[in-house]
Parts: C-alpha cells; structure tokens; sequence
C-alpha cells in the first residue's frame, strides 16, 4: 500500500465510514470521491503524475511532501493550480535541506526567503495531545541524535555523521539587533571559488554570542566584501567610526595565512589577523558554544551562540557539515577523522573567532611571530632628515 493510498483511506473512514459527508459516487479500489455538493476527492501517486496534466485543481494536499521530487511540484502540481487559483498544503517530516526547506522558508516571517502568501508552521511530537510523554522520552533514549531531532522535534537536519547534532532552529535562532554597548567582532573565512564568509558578531558581559548577520559570496575580493560591509545600508554604522575610518576598537579575526586577504583588511585600515587552532579542537569548543556546559540540563539545552534568523547560509551548514559517511560507525574510536572540508565556511569563521577570542579554552600553544622594531635610521641614517617636521 503507497502513501497515497494510506492518505486516501484516512479520508474514506472519515467521509464514507462514519457518514460525516454525504457522498454522491465512490471508488474505494479507484481511490476516488465525489461529494453530494458535486467536489471531487482523488487520491494520486508520484509514480504516475502524467495524470495531472491538463486538470484544473482547487486544493492539493502533498502527503509527506519532502519525499517528493521537486520536479514532480514545478511540472505537474504548480500548474495544476494556476487555472483556478488553487492553494496547496504540504505536510512532511522534515528530510535535510531540500526543496521542502526552501518551500517552508517562503512562509517564515522575518525570514529572507519569505514571501506573500505563504505560511509554514514547524509542530514537534510533544505538541501532539494524543502522545504520551514517556513515549517521547522512551524515544529519545532509543533513538540516535539525528533521528530524534527530525522525527520527533522537526527539524531541518542532514544524516551522515552531523558534526553538531545539538543544533536547532528552534534553540540557536533568535532575532538580534545591534546593541552599541557590546564588543563587535568580525569573523571571517576568506574566499574566492569558495563562498567569503564574514560574519557580524557581538560578545555581551557573560560571553554569549550574538551572531547578527553574515556575508557570504562568492566570487568576490576582500576590497569588494569591503565595501559591502561598509555600505551604510549594510554594517557601516556598526564598523565605521564619525569619520568614516574603521573603529579602532573593532576586532577582524581572519586567518593570518590568508595572507593576500588578510593584508587587503589591514591596508583598509582594519586590526584584522589572527590565529587557527585544529579543527578537532575548535569543534570540542565549538560544542560547549551550543550546549552551556554549566547552564544546560538534560531536558533543555542553553546556548552561548545564537544566530539571527537572517543567517541563512551559518545555519544551513549546521544541517551539512558531517563526517565522512563511511566513518560514522568509527567516529567515537578514531578521533583523527575530521569532517568532510565542504559547506563549512561559517564553521570555519567561527572556529576562527573563538579560538582568537578565548584561546585558553582550546589548551593550545598559540603560534607567536617575533617581530623585530628597529628606528629608520637603523635603516638609512638620512631618513631621519627626510620626514623630519621642521623647525617650529
């Protein structure tokens, strides 16, 4: 028995069974329905959508839509609707950061993606009246991270072994606003073919972090991510100064062996470079960031890092960045496997930023260069005389 069919026997028990619509023809072996009041309810497969063409439709219930083919909504359901300005209602569990992702960002308020028309809703099982509570925790207890997280809780994750499986949208994402009072960051992945990542970053008194937007192109220069982040529609009234010169205070933590990027910050006038630790022990770090260690309980997680929901790109990668999949039943005994190097730009700014910011949580040696200062006579006798101001 196919999904559709499971949907359309739902819907018979409540029509035919129980009598609550009259019913003027009926089908059970044709999945089929027609109402006293002459509506038609059918019940079809994505195995045969050619079925669909050429018919007007009012309303489509897409039955764990994320399953579906994308191709199977633009070619055949879309179009079914546009005759007689139709609505549809999906319904799924979530299954990764496909199109159903996408669909359900449409109808978040605030959301980038949002658009007229649209509303999504995202219901965990413990909303649900007729679930018992021990079930839910029976299930929790029985079930791997990511199981439980998509199943039970809804949310939007990627299998594979995720790297921070302790990550959710209904946790780590709230709307931040720009408080002047809090120290500013910059954290910065650099790029070219690969997305630049920049992310705009305030660290209050007890050390939470508010991530309140990111930069992420690609195919861009530093000078070009420049000038976006000081455009004053952008975060110019947040890095530049009255005079329109980079805050003195402002802290840009980009990998020093970036070097061309780095180099283009600091020419900008940017106190821009830093270190890197390894990436197993910024994803230790990265953890406790997550899941307070101190605060946390077993029954609900309090974060240090929170991202505004306008994030899009940092939040995705949560969703993405994973072990290699052929690991994931030796990752607890092999501590030497790192995740897969892709989709991790926001990763790696913040690995980045937290190393630089608070390097004694890593237990690391931070790499220091000498520099050796000398006077500009040491180098040519004259140049004293050369810039000299004068006489007064």
């Amino acid at each position: 028995m196919d999904l559709a069919e499971k949907e359309f026997r739902e819907a018979w028990k409540i029509i035919v069974d129980k009598e609550m619509i009259p019913v003027r023809r009926k089908s059970e072996r044709e999945l089929f329905m027609q109402l006293a009041n002459g509506t038609y309810i059918e019940c079809r497969s994505e195995e045969n959508p050619d079925q669909l063409i050429g018919e007007g439709l009012d309303l489509i219930v897409l039955a764990e839509a994320a399953r579906l083919k994308h191709r199977t909504w633009d070619q055949y359901l879309r179009p079914a609707l546009a005759d007689r300005r139709g609505a549809a209602l999906l319904t799924s569990t979530p299954r990764g950061f496909n199109w159903f992702f996408d669909f359900f960002n449409r109808g978040q308020e605030g959301h980038p993606d949002q658009e007229p028309g649209w509303q999504s809703w995202q219901i965990p099982s413990r909303r649900n009246p007729l679930l018992d509570d021990a079930e839910i925790a029976e299930a929790k207890r029985t079930s791997t991270p990511e199981a439980f997280s998509q199943e039970w809780e809804a949310n939007f994750i990627s299998y594979g072994g995720l790297v921070f499986p302790e990550f959710t949208n209904e946790v780590h994402v709230r709307s931040h606003i720009y408080n002047p009072f809090l120290e500013t960051q910059l954290w910065i992945d650099p790029g070219t073919a690969a997305p630049y990542c920049v992310l705009l970053v305030q660290i209050t008194p007890d050390e939470d972090i508010h991530v309140l937007g990111e930069i992420y192109r690609t195919g861009r220069t530093s000078a070009d991510i420049i000038e976006e982040v000081q455009d004053p529609e952008k975060w110019g009234s947040y890095v530049l100064d009255n005079f329109g010169r980079p805050r003195s205070d402002l802290v840009v933590t980009i990998d020093k062996a970036a070097a061309e990027a780095a180099g283009t910050w600091r020419l900008n006038g940017y106190n821009a470079g830093g270190e890197k630790p390894t990436i197993k022990k910024g994803i230790e770090v990265h953890h406790n960031f997550l899941k307070d260690p101190y605060r946390s309980t077993e029954t609900e997680v309090v974060p240090k890092l929170t991202f505004d929901p306008t994030c899009t790109n940092a939040i995705k990668e949560y969703g993405t960045y994973h072990y290699p999949d052929e690991i994931r039943k030796r990752i607890e005994t092999n501590p030497t496997e790192v995740p897969v190097d892709v989709d991790n730009h926001a990763m790696d700014a913040i690995r980045y930023g937290l190393y630089n910011k608070w390097p004694e949580l890593f237990n690391e040696d931070r790499k220091h260069v000498e520099v050796e200062y000398m006077d500009y006579e040491d180098i040519d006798p004259g140049i004293g005389a050369r810039v000299s101001l004068g006489e007064y």
